[in-house]
């Protein structure tokens, strides 16, 4: 590393096998390029968690694998329903005409919760409109006839007491209550045998006919009242198919008397409301189908994305817009695909092609499919439209190359070697996956991470290259040959850049010590890459330069650089920047120390989050989608699911259920009120006691679908060892719950009065028997042993996930909450324990929250918080690189032995002292053990290479680490939080920032080695680093100020943030670090000014002595 002398004399000598060599493995690297082409899943996470392996418990264990996905359905703007495009929307063809669809902007305005639907042109009663309701109805035909439709399921009515196969949504309700065949309209049996009359009816219309709701006759009045009567019947069902701005709006014509205000309370009726004529309005509702998952897999679809088959003509471009074309999918078609071996068929696609046949029907509404399903879609469509900025972007570095270089050979070289570092890094990392596969391990966890490094790797590759190339033509230009000037680039700017290339990838390694296999794998990764960009862009590509050259003199071709050549910025603009912070450097270094202060309070204030507009266009479907759900269904959560583990069957853990339900409707003063409530303010949470209840009322209404599976009142324990009390089921009863838990396991629940039918497939999504259970006795295996019941899950929902930071509270909140739980466990109850640990007083062995909003707040957390860590141990690393990369030639213990005992106790003194120091920094972020070692390690090699090499290592690190602490100032100044984007920028800082002050402090050292002043050495730095500084910096921030202008909010974050960290790292390396290396002797600089008559005439004889501006070069 001290002198790269020799590997300039082997590359140089042995230049032609070099590029043959290079050649040679470019083309092995086409094979793994291939394999990265497979398509990232941006919703997998490839880590280990408690809560990751819950979800894969319930995902493998249960039988069921059904899902529920929804689709929006929201008021039309009425200047678009009269101008817009008109319904159905379809080419000549009858296909789907994706450009005619009308747009999420189209979506009528909400007006705030409670606010209702009014205004002119809007549909009277906005979604409770007969012409809308119609138009839903249309949908849902459409729904019912889709090829998916083989895979529906019943999805349960809680109004209806119908088990609809797979489509549930308002139509179906107000369809069923009109023809009374609704639970509101019958009456039940309470367990006493008492008539209960129903809640409400459909034969007394008053001054209307009771119509349904297919009559001809059947009239907008007629929808109002049938709302109004569900509503008023169970309002927290009811409501819950509409946005939160529901409300009843005044309308003296309106035959319908309902409450204007007011609130519904926890028994369901309406307090201090006004009750007036008037219609109930809201602005969207939902269509809701029931899918299996497991019949789908089996019939050649896939949920998980990147297991699916690339759909060809998926995306179509418009100008310069691509839109979406689903291909319309058949079981046939996807079977033969997966048994050919191309692979199976996207369910997402298949949901993204249903949705378009339904917006097919959009006059009055817009409507949209709810996330997860298009996420990945979505990513892939906005990737593909990025091609055109990225496109833009490479021609536009391309022309500041050449204004930066003034060749167009030098040009061509760099973009030669920039592609093929790219293909290179690509490739290593296929092979690297090739390998995993037939090694069976993994080797590479490809992440959202993956798709940011070609861009870092061309940043850095920008920057090598152009160091290269510069120095090159600034010993030309002092007339060396083209063998001296090849020779003297590699061994000065080539050591310079293997440095940097050795503390970037030691920046990035500290991810190998990551738990999270996403980040060790970036850390690999990215280690490739930079390696990758050393060889071609810092090695190759000044020999390419030189071969040219060679060949051109050969010829009487070869044109001599001159001196006069316009730059991008002239050379003493740059020397005056470097010299004139030197003088400056006590201003420069308060400024910057000030600006520091400003800026770390509020890093330290940053907070995490997940907001999709970040990650997406916040004008697509899909953020659109999101948007109008976290704002008008603010009270519906995402789902989560919390897993039991034990012995399930134990009547003191189904006790534990309504306990836990109880609790989570007693808010602590921490509760930041995430859970998904009822509109009666109840907060929501499904278990099997709901249907053990149910199942119970249905048995105590009519004994007769109870008796096929073995109950016999005429039989003690009623043939199944349970006990009644007053002929209700003892639940503190083991026997009792095993047969309900049978019984809901293989028939569902019988309908009974006010019961709906529910299907068992609903009772399996939260128990499930370990062995097959007897049709006729269903408390007994088929074998006639005992069942074990040992899983079951809890259904509950977490409002705006995406806020970490309160999503962190709501999770502690649970946690509280879920003491029942933790009282039945012996041990942490978020650590599995085995299932042969339960024992009569403690049957619970795990319970643990897990689901979408919980897994996905995990993992994005998981990765901030490592990514944060990673960076410390990053920056200590590259200080111990630094390091060694300015060590001296001579042991310094030996060396201070020989000046006496004195020099030694000083270098011991120096290194016990900054061994505390950084050991205490780490043991901050990382304990006291790590701090200690990291604390020894500095003490130790401090007797090695000495205390000279640590300070000018620690004067490189000290800029970036204020371009860090500055770029997340500026970070939380925009507005953004902590996400895995941001984060990230913060660990591509240390790498990229650090290469422009390792160029900066090199060349500063080779001319103090020179015997230069510390002015003209700074002085000649900036006139000749600083043209590839600024040549680099000005082409990536245009490079990344161009990506910001992405649709995808992903590629725009990190365009934006990328350009700030590049200008932030040219400003610290050209600067601070000349400040700080002026500072440090200050004094002489000084002098040196008072001497010249002044710093502006030091300045200019310095350039005149080095042959920057009007002089002649001393060199």
């Amino acid at each position: 590393m001290r002198d790269f002398t020799g590997v300039a004399d082997i590359a140089i000598q042995h230049r032609k096998k070099f590029h043959v060599l290079i050649v040679i493995f470019s083309l092995i690297m086409v094979p793994g390029l291939l394999q990265t082409l497979t398509p990232i899943d941006v919703e997998s996470y490839d880590m280990d968690s408690p809560e990751m392996e819950a979800e894969r418990v319930i995902e493998d264990e249960f039988s069921s694998k059904e899902v529920t996905l929804g689709f929006v359905v929201s008021i039309r703007d009425p200047s678009f329903v009269e101008n817009g495009n008109q319904a159905p929307h379809i080419d000549a063809d009858g296909v789907p005409d994706k450009l005619a669809l009308p747009t999420p902007q189209e979506i009528a305005p909400f007006h705030g919760d409670g606010e209702g639907m009014s205004g002119e042109g809007i549909p009277e009663g906005g979604v409770f409109n007969l012409t809308f309701l119609q138009e839903l109805e249309q949908k849902i035909m459409i729904v019912r006839n889709d090829p998916l439709s083989a895979y529906y399921r019943p999805i349960v009515s809680e109004l209806t007491g119908e088990s609809a196969n797979g489509t549930l949504s308002l139509y179906e309700q107000f369809e069923a209550f009109m023809a009374n065949r609704s639970l509101l309209t019958r009456s039940a049996f309470d367990p006493f045998g008492n008539v209960v009359p129903p809640l409400t009816n459909w034969s007394d219309c008053g001054v209307l006919e009771c119509l349904r709701f297919d009559d001809e006759n059947v009239t907008q009045a007629h929808i109002d009242l049938a709302a109004n009567r569900m509503i008023l019947a169970k309002p927290s069902v009811f409501m819950r198919w509409t946005t939160t701005d529901r409300a009843f709006l005044p309308d003296s014509n309106s035959p319908v008397i309902g409450p204007v205000g007011g609130q519904v309370g926890e028994d369901g009726t309406f307090q201090n409301a006004v009750w007036m004529p008037g219609r109930w309005s809201a602005s969207a509702t939902w269509i809701l189908i029931q899918l299996d998952k497991v019949d789908m897999a089996n019939s050649g679809y896939t949920f998980v994305w990147n297991e699916a088959r690339s759909e060809e003509n998926s995306m179509t471009w418009h100008g310069l817009e691509l839109y979406t074309t689903p291909p319309n999918l058949t079981q046939e078609e996807c079977l033969e695909s997966q048994e050919s071996g191309d692979g199976p068929c996207s369910a997402d696609w298949a949901l993204i092609s249903l949705e378009q046949k339904i917006r097919v029907t959009d006059q009055l509404s817009v409507t949209l499919v709810a996330p997860p399903t298009g996420i990945n879609i979505e990513v892939n469509r906005e990737l593909q439209q990025s091609m055109t900025l990225l496109a833009t972007m490479f021609v536009c570095v391309l022309i500041l190359l050449w204004a930066s270089l003034r060749r167009v050979s030098d040009v061509a070289i760099v973009a030669m070697t920039l592609g093929f570092s790219l293909l290179w890094m690509q490739g290593l990392i296929g092979w690297g996956m090739i390998a995993g596969i037939s090694l069976d391990i993994k080797i590479i966890s490809r992440s959202q991470f993956s798709n940011l490094l070609p861009i870092l790797i061309l940043a850095l590759g920008i920057d090598d290259s152009l160091h290269a190339l510069h120095r090159y033509k600034e010993e030309r230009n002092k007339g060396k040959t083209t063998d001296e000037a090849v020779h003297i680039s590699l061994s000065r700017v080539g050591r310079a850049i293997m440095l940097t290339t050795l503390t970037t990838m030691a920046a990035f390694s500290a991810n190998f010590t990551s738990s999270i296999p996403a980040l060790r794998s970036f850390g690999l990764e990215a280690a490739l890459g930079v390696a990758s960009a050393f060889v071609l862009t810092g090695l190759w590509a000044p020999l390419i330069r030189y071969d040219i050259d060679e060949w051109m003199q050969k010829r009487n071709r070869l044109d001599e650089d001159t001196k006069n050549r316009l730059y991008m910025v002239p050379k003493h603009w740059l020397a005056r920047i470097s010299g004139g912070s030197a003088w400056a450097a006590p201003g420069i270094i308060i400024i910057t120390l000030i600006l520091t202060a400003i800026a770390t309070p509020m890093m330290l204030s940053l907070e995490g989050d997940f907001n999709v507009d970040d990650f997406l266009d916040e004008e697509s479907d899909i953020a659109q989608s999101v948007l109008i759900i976290n704002e008008r269904f603010s009270s519906e959560g995402e789902p989560g699911v919390i897993l039991i583990e034990g012995d399930v069957l134990d009547p003191k853990v189904f006790a534990a259920i309504g306990e836990l339900r109880t609790n989570m409707n007693i808010a602590s003063p921490e509760d930041p009120n995430r859970f998904t409530a009822l509109p009666t303010g109840e907060i929501e949470m499904h278990a099997i006691d709901e249907l053990v209840f149910w199942a119970m009322g249905s048995l105590m209404a009519d004994s007769g679908p109870f008796e096929i599976a073995g109950w016999n009142e005429s039989l003690s324990g009623n043939g199944v060892e349970c006990e009644t009390i007053n002929g209700i089921p003892d639940t503190q009863s083991r026997g009792c719950l095993q047969f309900l838990y049978g019984y809901l396991s293989v028939y569902g629940i019988p309908a009974a009065g006010i019961i709906p039918e529910i299907p068992p497939s609903i009772p399996q999504l939260y128990v499930s028997p370990e062995c097959e259970l007897n049709l006729n006795a269903t408390h007994l295996c088929t074998d006639g042993s005992n069942p074990e019941y040992v899983r079951m899950t809890m259904r509950w929902g977490l409002i705006r996930p995406e806020q970490f930071t309160i999503t962190a509270l709501a999770m502690d909140e649970l946690e509280r909450d879920m003491v029942p739980f933790e009282n039945l466990s012996s041990t942490n109850m978020d650590v599995r324990s085995s299932l042969t640990s339960s024992t009569e007083e403690y049957p619970v062995t795990w319970a643990i929250p897990t689901g979408s909003p919980v897994t996905r707040y995990v993992a994005a957390s998981s990765m901030q918080n490592e990514l944060q860590g990673t960076l410390i141990l990053g920056v200590y690393l590259c200080l111990i690189t630094l390091w060694w990369g300015f060590r001296p030639g001579v042991n310094q213990a030996t060396a201070a032995l020989r000046r006496g005992k004195e020099e030694v106790a000083l270098l011991a003194s120096w290194g016990l002292l900054a061994g505390f120091a950084i050991g205490a920094v780490m043991t901050q972020v990382y304990g006291g053990t790590v701090g200690g070692i990291c604390g020894l390690v500095i003490f130790l090699l401090n007797f090695f290479w000495g205390e000279r090499a640590l300070t000018l290592a620690l004067i490189t690190t000290f800029p970036i680490l204020i371009v860090v602490v500055w770029l997340y100032g500026m970070i939380a100044v925009a507005g953004y939080g902590l996400n895995m984007v941001t984060v990230a920028i913060a660990a591509m800082s240390l790498g990229v920032g650090i290469d422009y002050v390792i160029h900066v402090v090199e060349r500063y050292r080779e001319e103090r080695d020179k015997g230069r002043s510390v002015h003209s050495s700074l002085v000649a730095m900036g006139g000749a680093s600083g043209l590839a500084l600024v040549g680099s910096a000005v082409s990536d921030v245009t490079g990344f100020a161009i990506i910001s202008f992405s649709p995808m909010g992903f590629f725009s974050l990190f365009g934006l943030f990328c350009a700030l960290m590049i200008a932030l790292s040219f400003i610290a390396s050209m600067i601070i670090a000349s400040s700080v290396l002026g500072m440090l002797s200050w004094g002489e600089i000084r002098r040196e000014a008072q001497s010249a008559g002044g710093i502006r005439q030091l300045q200019i004889e310095a350039e005149q002595r080095l042959g920057i501006r009007g002089g002649v070069s001393d060199d």
